[in-house]
C-alpha cells in the first residue's frame, strides 16, 4: 500500500502543471475546433488512458491471491480445455482429485490417494529388513 503513494504524488504534480500550462490570460478566445484544443484534448485523453491502466497494472500486481491455500482444500493446478471447460486438480485432506469444471456443474474425473501404498509397503519392509539384520547381528557376537 505505501508504495502506491510516490505515484499518486507524481500524477498530482503532472495534473497541476498541466492545468498551469493550459491556462490563457484573460480575454484571449481560443477557437474550439483549433489545432492548439485538439492537441490539449488529445493529450488529456492520453493522460487518462495511461492512469487507468497504470492502476490495472499495480491492482493486478500487488493484490494477487495464491492459489493454494492451508485449509482443507487446496488447488494445486488446472489447465482450460475448451471455451468455458477447465481441468483442476484438487487436494482434500490426503486425496487428490481430478475435476471436470464447467459453467454449472463439476464432475469428478478421477480420485487417487496422495501416499501411495505400494511404496509404503516396500519401505516398511526395508525398515522390518534392517531391523531384523541389526537384531541378528547384535545377537550373533
Amino acid at each position: 500500500m505505501m508504495r502506491v503513494w510516490p505515484l499518486t504524488g507524481l500524477l498530482v504534480s503532472g495534473m497541476a502543471l498541466a492545468t498551469e500550462a493550459t491556462q490563457k490570460p484573460v480575454g484571449v478566445k481560443v477557437s474550439p475546433m483549433g489545432a492548439e484544443s485538439l492537441i490539449s484534448t488529445f493529450g488529456g485523453l492520453i493522460l487518462v488512458l495511461a492512469v487507468i491502466f497504470t492502476a490495472a497494472w499495480l491492482f493486478k500486481r500487488y493484490t494477487q491471491l495464491p492459489m493454494g491455500g492451508k485449509g482443507l482444500v487446496r488447488v494445486l493446478g488446472g489447465a482450460s480445455v475448451g471455451s468455458r471447460e477447465r481441468v483442476v486438480v484438487v487436494e482434500v485432506d490426503e486425496t487428490r482429485l481430478v475435476l471436470g469444471v464447467s459453467p454449472g456443474q463439476v464432475r469428478t474425473l478421477h480420485t487417487f490417494e496422495t501416499r501411495s501404498e505400494p511404496f509404503r509397503r516396500q519401505l516398511d519392509e526395508a525398515v522390518n529388513a534392517e531391523k531384523t539384520q541389526l537384531e541378528s547381528a547384535g545377537t550373533s557376537s
